[in-house]
């Protein structure tokens, strides 16, 4: 792969197709260069100038040595590699505040995109909330939430707003079955994570005393092409997502 004088490789995406979700193709700690490649390709707005202007985390440019400089020169050092991280890190963080306003303030608004990409995750959540309502889990309205961070990431969530990320999340590649598997685990760890019970129960093999939530099985799985709820005891299947009843999964 051939990199440009901006650090990018052979593609790097368009403004209209970073605002259509593409952007989860490229690292936020990059969007600096991208944003310096879309100002020599003629787009331009303080925002995006601002953007550029974080290269990936170097410090601003009053604040670097000049290498050709003799009176610096006998003071230059090289940062060690934990600072050159964090601050790559920063950098990456003002780079996911940034870009909606740098995509805004060139005619390319986000958010019609992410709204649809909320609202198919939201409708896999409604199959999983069937389940939910069945099992006497139904006071646990979970509502599809993008995540600050890279990728773009949905979640399942809590009224109260809380959620639990640490296992992933729904993403934009996700469609059909796989969306709905990783709906339903989202839910599931949503679950055991915020209120520490396990969701869903099987009804033959679940609740022994002696076993621990944190044990066993996924809960969840794609069986020839189906989101399948599993005993996370046993690890046989119980039945198709959105298709739980309160004889197959004990209820609360």
């Amino acid at each position: 792969m051939n990199i440009d004088e901006f650090g990018l490789g052979d593609w790097w995406p368009r403004p209209d197709q970073a605002a259509a979700g593409a952007l989860d193709h490229l690292p936020a700690d990059q969007w600096p260069m991208l944003a310096a490649r879309w100002l020599a390709a003629g787009f331009n707005s303080e925002p995006m100038r601002q953007l550029a202007q974080l290269q990936s985390g170097e410090p601003p440019t009053r604040h670097r040595v000049d290498p050709h400089n003799p009176r610096r020169r006998a003071g230059m050092f090289a940062e060690p590699l934990p600072v050159q991280g964090h601050r790559r890190h920063l950098a990456a963080l003002d780079a996911l505040d940034l870009m909606p306003e740098v995509l805004r303030s060139i005619g390319f608004d986000p958010a019609p995109a992410d709204e649809e990409f909320t609202a198919r995750c939201q409708g896999a959540l409604d199959i999983v909330q069937h389940d939910l309502d069945v099992t006497g889990c139904g006071q646990y309205q979970m509502r599809a939430r993008i995540g600050r961070g890279w990728p773009a990431t949905v979640f399942a969530t809590l009224p109260d707003g809380s959620y639990w990320s640490g296992g992933g999340g729904m993403s934009r590649r996700q469609d059909g079955s796989w969306l709905l598997v990783t709906a339903a685990d989202s839910v599931s760890a949503t679950l055991k994570e915020v209120h520490e019970f396990e969701w869903p129960v099987c009804a033959v093999h679940g609740g022994h005393p002696k076993t621990s939530i944190w044990d066993g099985e996924e809960p969840v799985d794609l069986i020839d092409k189906v989101a399948w709820w599993r005993c996370t005891n046993t690890g046989h299947a119980l039945a198709p997502v959105g298709q739980l009843t309160s004889k197959i999964a004990k209820t609360l």
